[in-house]
């Protein structure tokens, strides 16, 4: 008998969507089992953080230690939804601590394992949207896999304080499912209402959320809907609520100082450069998941110029339009995706203002969505067009896929463990020495880990780190001032404070803090007037000590 040439054509089978039977004689369609598979695994790499600890000093302690989470009785829902938290107006998320509170009290795993809850449910959404969407078993299961799997979304996981993250999702996708039905169900009413009622709990959850009419635009352009007034009078109401929800997010995080006023620091030309290196780092860090971090600081600018590599982002956009470009048959879908993830990454792009830090890796988690849908069409359709192939080169595209698999799992796994505990998430930080920006960060975060453990000499330690990689670190020259007060030396305290006024003369809690140090040092008068000072600011603590210190008797 011949034997086969070695670079005979392989046989391709045919596409089917039939059944398996499992032990037991239990029947399973090959949809429910790779959905499975994929959940169950998913599970089993993340069951991994339930050993993990809060994070005191990266906002679990700030979120979980707010008296509305953890007070006894009922949940008050009225303070709950009336209140902003770390600048941020998110009361579904801020609920559902304190339910979770009310269940599991102190003990980190059952949060965790909310957040784990989440995201299985997220996945699952996911891959009932690619199979509308796409038309496959295999691209729905490539698109679900890499949500679910993607070190860029572990953050969203691990990180007790991101429930926001995935709970609006979670409403997110079921709007976007519902929204589908109403347009292959003959646009009814009630399926419309249902989407509405998901953008809006998308939007009590997370403000990321105000970009869910947009992307129901890409939706009515991959479906090829007739453009015309009713598809914009339809999306009117959407529109609305997110307009409204964008307002409030801008002022909750205003009111918190947790806002980057971008045109006072940038000129326009380079705001242009800094959203282009935004949408650049999550293309990159899709394809190549490297040298993540907890901290993305803004690039450092030197002698008034951001650096070189900022400018050399911009070589990624155009060649993912060129690929658009080139895309042929695919190009309609290859567009919706790269629309996706425009359009639901526009909120958290350094346009006119800013948070902290330029990007981070929770961000990415619905945006993603978008990019996966092209990656996942690239390689089904690498599959679909193997009876074309040799043996040796599906061989090579078969081991190439398994081994970018292992690569991203592995990966997954190891950045799952860096966010067992505060030091250990803060120390990857300082170890990776991105920049100078954010390793300041770093130590300043790990001193305040320290303070809130009365570790004053570690928290000192770690804020004179901070400050010798950026000398005008406002909050470090505050916390450090703050610090050396309580250790009795008052004057180092007001020499700190002196200079965060000197970089910042608005700074409203350097001139409280400076009036604390001073009124313990004999000058009640001085402290007065900083006291004052810092009311015209709208430094509320300082009315109560201008009541009790500075009325005359």
């Amino acid at each position: 008998m011949a034997k086969p040439e070695k670079n005979s054509k392989i046989n391709a089978r045919p596409r089917t969507t039939g059944m398996t039977t499992l032990p037991g004689n239990i029947r399973v369609s090959h949809e429910n089992l790779l959905i499975t598979l994929i959940l169950m695994f998913t599970f089993m790499i993340y069951s991994g953080t339930l050993s993990h600890e809060f994070l005191t000093g990266w906002d679990d302690g700030e979120y979980l230690g707010d008296p509305v989470v953890r007070s006894e009785g009922p949940v008050n829902t009225r303070a709950i939804f009336s209140n902003y938290y770390l600048g941020m107006y998110q009361p579904l998320a801020m609920l559902s601590f304190a339910l979770n509170f009310k269940i599991s009290g102190d003990t980190a795993w059952p949060y965790i394992f909310i957040n784990i809850l989440l995201h299985l449910f997220n996945t699952l959404l996911v891959y009932r949207l690619m199979q509308r969407w796409m038309k496959g078993l295999i691209p729905a299961g490539i698109v679900a896999a890499l949500f679910a799997l993607h070190p860029m979304h572990v953050e969203a996981v691990a990180w007790i304080s991101t429930r926001s993250s995935g709970l609006y999702s979670l409403f997110f996708l079921s709007g976007l499912l519902a929204w589908d039905t109403y347009l292959e169900k003959g646009q009814q009413t009630r399926h419309y209402m249902v989407a509405l009622l998901f953008a809006l709990l998308a939007l009590l959850s997370k403000s990321m959320a105000a970009t869910f009419p947009l992307v129901l635009f890409v939706i009515d352009f991959m479906k090829q809907r007739k453009p015309g007034w009713r598809l914009l009078a339809e999306k009117i109401p959407f529109l609305a609520l997110s307009v409204i929800f964008g307002l409030v997010a801008v002022k909750a995080a205003a009111s918190f100082g947790h806002i980057t006023v971008m045109e006072q620091d940038y000129p326009a030309v380079q705001r242009f450069f800094l959203i282009i290196y935004g949408l650049s780092f999550y293309i990159i860090k899709m394809v190549v998941p490297a040298n993540l971090s907890a901290i993305y600081a803004f690039p450092e600018t030197v002698n008034g110029s951001l650096p070189g590599y900022v400018y050399l982002a911009a070589i990624v956009p155009l060649i993912v339009i060129a690929g658009l470009w080139f895309s042929g048959k695919f190009r309609r879908e290859f567009i919706s995706g790269s629309l996706f993830f425009l359009f639901s990454i526009s909120m958290v792009l350094p346009l006119f203002w800013s948070r902290i830090f330029i990007t981070a890796d929770r961000y990415s988690y619905i945006p993603y969505i978008g990019l996966f849908m092209i990656v996942a069409r690239l390689i089904s359709n690498l599959y679909e067009s193997r009876a074309g192939m040799d043996k040796t080169t599906f061989r090579m595209l078969v081991f190439t896929s398994i081994l970018a698999s292992v690569m991203l799992c592995t990966a997954t796994f190891s950045r799952i463990r860096t966010w067992k505990d505060t030091p250990t998430l803060l120390t990857d930080v300082i170890e990776k020495r991105r920049s100078d920006a954010d390793m300041a960060h770093g130590y300043f975060y790990l001193a305040n880990y320290y303070d809130a453990l009365e570790n004053g000499d570690e928290a000192m330690k770690y804020y004179d780190l901070a400050l010798s990689r950026n000398n005008l670190y406002l909050l470090a020259l505050n916390n450090r001032g703050i610090l050396k007060g309580k250790a009795g030396n008052e004057a180092g305290a007001i020499s700190d404070f002196e200079a965060a006024i000197r970089i910042k003369p608005d700074y409203a809690e350097a001139y409280y803090n400076r009036g604390v140090a001073l009124y313990q040092t004999g000058k009640p008068d001085e402290a007065c007037i900083d006291w004052n000072r810092a009311l015209q600011l709208k430094f509320k603590p300082a009315g109560e000590a201008i009541y009790q210190y500075c009325r005359k008797k």
